[in-house]
């Protein structure tokens, strides 16, 4: 399936495959589990009434964890199917990759 901007999150099989290296995935889910834990905490932190300056410090780590997860994402999508692309020669490929990050970086924009 093509990425027009419309598709709201659908994925073409093959654009997982940047995951398949060992090793960005297990770094993937390492730092995944960090934020479960995280996360956790924080619930724990609203359950005990922590003082709510602490909480709020605690969810912008969360953020800024997850950004980091994000571009580990990004550097793996575009050394593997950013450049697969490109190196496919393939308009149509480029094309839709190119979509993609332009896609991605508006979206984080409005977040």
């Amino acid at each position: 399936m093509a990425s027009n901007g419309t598709d709201h999150g659908q994925v073409a099989p093959e654009a997982a495959s940047s995951l398949t290296s060992p090793e960005v995935k297990e770094d993937i889910r390492r730092r995944m589990n960090r934020l479960t834990g995280q996360v956790a905490g924080i619930q724990r932190m609203v359950e005990e009434e922590t003082y709510c300056i602490d909480i709020i410090q605690q969810i912008a780590a969360v953020r800024g964890a997850l950004g980091k997860v994000a571009g580990r994402l990004l550097e793996a999508h575009v050394n593997h199917c950013v450049y697969a692309a490109f190196e496919s020669g393939s308009p149509g490929d480029q094309r839709e990759k190119i979509d993609e990050l332009v896609t991605v970086f508006e979206r984080s924009l409005k977040s």
